[in-house]
């Protein structure tokens, strides 16, 4: 598959709040943007605080841990223990990048890019959630952001997302660029070895984590009217795993708990059908009340990481996963209705009725959903360095 061009090397500074290496999603992200831009030619610094107390423990190689190579720059800045350490923390962030005299400031932290924007420094921000639901002064950060000339633009995660924005009136529609999550190329990664389903049985299983709406009751369900189909999922912490064990499982569903990202491939390899069990409403990891429902705009990571493997997906039919999937690379099925989802997983006991929906989620995956197509669309349109 050809890699996605930008034309000129840039010197790009990514500026984010993430804790790394953490279990956290947005971890996984910055990291594969990151490795992406760099693998686009592009001199990329990391900065991230350094928030020891909620960092995984026991990881030497952060790049391994995610899977990636270490071909940036990982900078970890001080995360003060203060009132207001997110602002203290993108000025400093801010002034490091500035300081790096990058082409171009592109993050995640609203305070960072706000900051880096007020300097002078060409700035794109990247927003999974709105703005204005965020704890603390972040939409006061994103509004003086907005009014600078140095904003580049605001890249969005769905067409929802962008739609929410555009409602708001903080940007014009073209200044908003939608950008759905990626994956990796599953690579020469073997399949994990020592898995625990049973010989003959076709294997069904989610990768994600065990938070409200990301729907792994209908998967608990499923596995107790489905005995002949053996059930995974794969995340969730311990305790999280010791409620649900607590409430009991049926013995085809298998609770892997936590698997780092780099190993996560090695399971999906496993599986015949993934599943997307999203329900209407979803809650994040880590956030307050506000934030209790990110499931009209969310862009699950996972699913791109099953196209990527061209596995048969069967996932929850809804409006904003639909910006991904149709009827010939995914089984639609509505989430609340588990006789739909019993009906779809047979049908793909069939091995060539999985393989033509997972070959149409692998030709979609590669002219599409590629980490460096990604980071190649975010950067479209920014004016190229000058040679000096």
């Amino acid at each position: 598959m050809a890699s996605a061009s930008t034309g000129s090397s840039r010197r790009i500074v990514y500026i984010a709040e993430s804790a790394l290496p953490s279990r956290a999603a947005n971890g996984v992200h910055v990291m594969k943007m990151c490795a992406a831009f760099a693998a686009l030619g592009h001199a990329v610094t990391l900065l991230v605080p350094a928030r020891r107390g909620e960092s995984e423990r026991g990881v030497g190689d952060v790049f391994a841990f995610y899977g990636v190579k270490p071909a940036f720059r990982l900078r970890r800045l001080p995360w003060l223990p203060l009132p207001g350490r997110t602002q203290i923390y993108g000025w400093m962030a801010a002034a490091a990048a500035a300081a790096a005299r990058p082409d171009l400031v592109y993050g995640r932290s609203v305070a960072g890019c706000a900051a880096a924007a007020k300097l002078g420094r060409r700035t794109i921000l990247e927003s999974h959630i709105p703005v204005w639901l965020a704890r603390g002064r972040e939409e006061r950060y994103f509004r003086a952001l907005v009014r600078s000339p140095a904003l580049e633009a605001l890249v969005v995660i769905s067409g929802a997302l962008k739609e929410l924005y555009v409602d708001k009136g903080f940007l014009p529609a073209e200044m908003i660029r939608v950008a759905h999550d990626a994956a990796d190329e599953p690579g020469a990664a073997p399949p994990r070895a020592d898995w625990p389903g049973r010989p003959g049985a076709l294997q069904a299983g989610y990768a994600g984590q065990l938070h409200a709406g990301k729907g792994v009751e209908l998967v608990a369900e499923l596995a107790g009217r489905m005995p002949e189909t053996d059930f995974h999922v794969v995340g969730g912490d311990a305790d999280a795993l010791r409620r649900w064990r607590a409430r009991g499982v049926p013995p085809n569903l298998v609770m892997h708990g936590f698997v780092p990202p780099a190993g996560v491939s090695g399971c999906i390899a496993r599986f015949d059908v993934c599943l997307l069990p999203n329900r209407r409403a979803v809650r994040p990891h880590g956030r307050g009340p506000a934030l209790a429902d990110i499931g009209e705009y969310t862009s699950p990571l996972k699913l791109f990481e099953y196209m990527a493997h061209g596995k048969a997906i069967v996932a929850s039919d809804l409006p904003v996963l639909r910006e991904v999937l149709h009827a010939r690379n995914a089984v639609l099925v509505p989430p609340d209705d588990i006789e739909a989802w019993c009906g779809a997983i047979r049908r793909l006991h069939d091995p060539r009725a999985r393989a033509a929906v997972g070959a149409r989620a692998r030709a979609d995956f590669e002219a599409a959903y590629t980490w460096q197509r990604r980071a190649a669309a975010v950067l479209a349109g920014v004016a190229r360095p000058v040679a000096t």
